[in-house]
This record gives C-alpha cells, structure tokens and sequence, in this order.
C-alpha cells in the first residue's frame, strides 16, 4: 500500500502557511516528497484571498488592523476566509498525473471533500458535499475548499469551524450579490461551525487526527506520521518573503 505522508497539527504564522503548502507542492509535483496531508491552525488570525481576488473589493483594511488580522493571498483559487483559532484547516497534495483525483474540476472537489464530510459525520453531523467546493451541514457551510494545479501537483486546502466569533466576520466584504443568491442578508448567516452542530466544541488535534485517518481510507494510503523535509523548510522560508510582500498580496 502507498504512504500517505501526515504532518501533525500544528499552528503557524500566515505567510509560513501558505509558503509551507507551496513548498510542499513543488516537492510533491516533482517526485521528491509522497503524498501529503497538512493540518494547521493559524496565529496570529488572518485572512486568505484566493489567487484572483481584489483586496480591496474583499477585506476591511481597517477593521483587519484594529482587530491584529493579517492578510495574505493563497496560491489558488476561490474566496476570502477568515482564519481564527477555532478552525482547523488542511492541505493535500499529490501528483497531478490522474492517479489520485479525476481531471473534472468538480469531480476533484469531491474526491478530496470526501474524507472532511467521512470526518464530520464520524463526529455526528450529518455533513454533504456542495458543488463546486463547499462542504454543508443543514444547508449552512461548514467548510470551504480551494484548489491549484501547478508544479505537477494538485494541492487543494481548505477549513474545519470547529467554533467562530461571528463578529470577527467584519474583516470580510462580502458581495450583495453573493449573499442575495444565498437568499441571506449577511454572511455569518451562511456559515455553521462543529460546536453548533454537536453542542460541544471538540478538539482540534482530535478533529486532526480523525481527518487523517479518513483520508487515508478514502485514498487507500498507509498513513505515515512524518515531517517536512530539509528542502521542503528552506524552500518555505525563500518562499515566506513573497507571501509577506505588497506586491504578492495586493496584486490584481
């Protein structure tokens, strides 16, 4: 059976998340690392833009500074998150040769959201898959997902809301006419977390560990608790410069 290559939970700046998933990416993509799962929290609390995104259009700038959040843009696509210490979030990546995910776009979300949905109903919350890239519980999301498929690898991230502040959500500008076609008025309406769903919040390295073992089945690998490589942490701190630059963060 193959490895699938585990690193523990463990919580990191913002720009050394995103250079470390990167850089793990490009190790994967080139055959120099196996199959990875990532978990991670987030601290100082931040918020990630997708790939394509304005900052302007979708961050608080000044709410973000009063409030001590960063801003940092990801390497792939889809929405602004907001990362606080109640969420857990996970990165996987592997070869972009078709032998792990399909080639579909969507069919690929689901293939990856299949074991945070497995997680979530371990748990007790009857969890489902909503296309393109969202995971719902009681018609509220639970978790969101983004994906890239560059440096021969596919790398998807994405969240777990283990528990929110909803009034940290005011670092976020969400579009009227995203939230209208949601038939919602704000977007802490859309969202839910495990702690409402089961009425106690669990763990996040308990969360950690049952996401693991899900994927693990679902993409029949061995797990294999490890960690970064030497190339894989130089590359990530080389990599850490860009995510903390104006020019990657602001640029259009």
């Amino acid at each position: 059976m193959e490895v699938l290559r585990v690193l523990r939970f463990e919580v990191h700046d913002p720009f050394y998340n995103m250079a470390l998933d990167e850089a793990i990416a490009r190790s994967v993509g080139e055959g120099s690392s196996p199959p990875t799962l990532r978990l991670y929290g987030w601290a100082p609390m931040a918020v990630s833009l997708g790939y394509f995104q304005e900052v302007m259009e979708e961050v608080d700038l000044g709410f973000c500074r009063e409030r001590g959040i960063e801003v940092v843009r990801r390497i792939t696509g889809g929405g602004a998150v907001l990362h606080t210490e109640g969420e857990l979030t996970y990165s996987f990546a592997v070869n972009n040769d078709g032998s792990y995910v399909p080639e579909d776009i969507e069919e690929s979300y689901r293939r990856i959201c299949a074991p945070i949905v497995a997680c979530v109903r371990r748990l007790g919350g009857d969890a489902v898959f909503k296309p393109i890239n969202d995971i719902e519980v009681a018609g509220k999301k639970i978790s969101g997902n983004a994906q890239t498929r560059r440096f021969g690898a596919v790398l998807q991230h994405g969240t777990l809301l283990l528990s929110i502040d909803y009034s940290l959500l005011g670092a976020l500008r969400p579009r009227a006419e995203k939230l209208r076609d949601k038939g919602i008025s704000e977007v802490g309406g859309r969202v839910t977390t495990l702690k409402e769903v089961l009425k106690f919040e669990p763990e996040r390295k308990t969360v950690a560990e049952i996401l693991a073992e899900e994927f693990g089945k679902s993409f029949q690998l061995e797990l294999s608790y490890g960690k970064i490589t030497n190339k894989e942490r130089e590359l990530a701190r080389e990599l850490v410069r860009k995510y903390m630059s104006k020019e990657w963060i602001f640029r259009r």
